[in-house]
């Protein structure tokens, strides 16, 4: 409701007013009542007035004085002037204060509603546009765009923006786009404003200002006195809930919040928004309705402190073997890693780049030069940079595998399908101590027509195909595990360890040892 303050020196007019105005069916509330511009301006610096109705001619600071002040001092609330006939010339002067309406003194009563009416339209215009240029304001100092303590400070009180102590949440509605991707510009806005809205209402007894920030995140600044900071910081995540739970039996739309840690200083909020826009990608990425930001949450995992090689290994090893239920297994263990770790969001996503760039040089044969999944590279790592959650991520490299080794099981098209099975073949048994004649029979094929088949079809003799697959497997073994030489040179199926060093050196250039070394 609208609060509105009576001024008059005559103690009947405040009374008839009073009684005979019936301010509810306004949306009014008569929040005081005041003889004179002194007193008014005692009541305007203790309670919020929206409209005062006041007369001209009063004793001390009369009703044009008043109207100065009001203009000066609280350019948000309007001023209705009551005059006499004789003073309406006078009365005019006060247009340059933003009076709403004049009106005689004679029977005031059937002419306040509509000056009332007409005070409340132009206060919800002027919240609108206040609304907008404080949105605009909140967005420019959390991206940087004003940055000098003393204009926040001072664009601060010119939009009648007054915190003290407050906290920042962060509001994502993170299923716009999957779920309504037809939805046009002006239904977007209609969603996040109804969000506004909830936010609005569920901190509608603190002191909070509330901006939209794009088409699909809002932020709330919520402000609070330095002795409740302790039940802020649960009294904030309760009313999110409260938010969340609007949205989802309104709109049916997946809401994602962000909330910083408490701040004293004005000064800090691109900080504090900082905070709650890392809370709010944790939230997305591990698919929780409420992260709330840590400080101590600094822990850094470098590529090679978590075991991600040897999953990604693992996969493409897989990949190659065209087994999908293995490979995309390997891939749901090791984002299960992930989430019990709580890995940063930026290590995954280097994890999922590293993954696709292995792959694609599995198929560096001029034969898939003109395949489209391969000539969309550059789509498929930025599809990794901008995915939104983890689940997302998953999907993104799930995905990516699928298409990977169908590409691969349909490759008899391009070449010989023995050759296929020779490759199989020594996939799943290098570790043996097998020969060209295993795996002739492997194949069901004579040996010598297999070895120049073989030739013909890759360049290359058969059995160097096996011991190079051999030294790719070794190398994978000293990079992931603490084996001597010669049990290495075993996993791989050479029972000679001169022989492997020998075979080593060949393709690699450096002797086992000194490849490990170099690790």
């Amino acid at each position: 409701m609208y609060k509105v303050m009576i001024v008059d020196d005559e103690s009947v007019i405040r009374q008839g007013l009073q009684s005979f105005v019936d301010w509810k069916s306004l949306d009014c509330e008569l929040a005081a009542t005041a003889s004179n511009g002194t007193e008014a301006k005692d009541f305007l610096q203790s309670i919020q007035i929206d409209i005062v109705i006041t007369d001209i001619k009063m004793p001390g600071m009369d009703g044009i004085e008043l109207a100065k002040y009001i203009y000066e001092n609280y350019p948000h609330t309007k001023v209705i002037l009551l005059t006499a006939y004789a003073d309406f010339a006078y009365a005019q002067s006060a247009i340059k204060y933003n009076v709403v309406d004049f009106l005689v003194k004679i029977n005031p009563t059937e002419k306040i509603p509509e000056a009332v009416q007409k005070a409340k339209e132009l206060i919800a215009l002027q919240q609108k546009h206040l609304s907008e240029i404080r949105d605009k304001f909140i967005k420019e100092v959390f991206d940087n765009m004003i940055s000098h303590p003393e204009v926040i400070v001072s664009k601060m009180k010119e939009h009648g923006i007054i915190i003290d102590h407050y906290i920042i949440a962060v509001f994502e509605m993170s299923d716009l786009a999957e779920n309504h991707s037809e939805t046009t510009s002006s239904e977007y806005s209609n969603f996040v404003s109804q969000l506004r809205h909830f936010s609005n209402l569920a901190f509608k007894d603190s002191q909070h200002y509330t901006s939209i920030i794009s088409k699909n995140q809002l932020v709330s600044i919520v402000s609070f006195a330095y002795a409740n900071e302790a039940e802020y910081t649960q009294f904030i995540p309760n009313k999110c809930r409260e938010i969340m739970k609007m949205v989802d039996n309104f709109m049916n739309f997946a809401v994602h919040v962000g909330i910083s840690q408490p701040h004293a200083s004005s000064l800090e909020l691109p900080e504090a928004f900082t905070e709650a826009k890392k809370a709010l990608t944790n939230s997305l990425y591990h698919d929780i309705p409420i992260s709330i930001y840590q400080s101590s949450d600094t822990t850094h995992y470098g590529l090679r402190s978590v075991p991600t090689h040897t999953y990604i290994d693992e996969i493409i090893t897989y990949i190659q073997q065209e087994n999908v239920a293995e490979a995309s297994l390997k891939l749901s263990n090791l984002f299960d890693f992930y989430k019990e770790n709580n890995v940063p969001i930026e290590h995954m996503k280097a994890s999922g780049l590293l993954l696709c760039s292995m792959s694609f040089k599995l198929f560096t044969d001029p034969q898939w030069a003109d395949v489209a999944f391969l000539n969309n590279e550059s789509q498929t790592y930025a599809q990794i940079q901008h995915s939104k959650s983890m689940r997302d991520l998953f999907h993104i490299l799930n995905n990516f595998i699928q298409s990977s080794i169908h590409l691969l099981s349909s490759q008899g098209n391009h070449s010989n399908y023995l050759v296929r099975e020779v490759n199989k073949c020594i996939r799943e048994h290098f570790n043996k101590q097998i020969n060209l004649q295993f795996i002739a029979e492997c194949v069901h094929v004579n040996s010598s027509y297999l070895s120049r088949l073989y030739k013909r079809e890759t360049g290359e003799a058969l059995m160097d195909s096996l011991n190079k697959y051999r030294i790719d497997m070794a190398k994978k073994i000293l990079k992931n595990s603490a084996l001597k030489i010669f049990e290495v040179a075993r996993e791989v199926g050479i029972e000679d360890p001169a022989y492997f060093t020998h075979v080593f050196t060949k393709y690699t250039g450096l002797s086992p040892k000194a490849f490990k070394e170099k690790l």
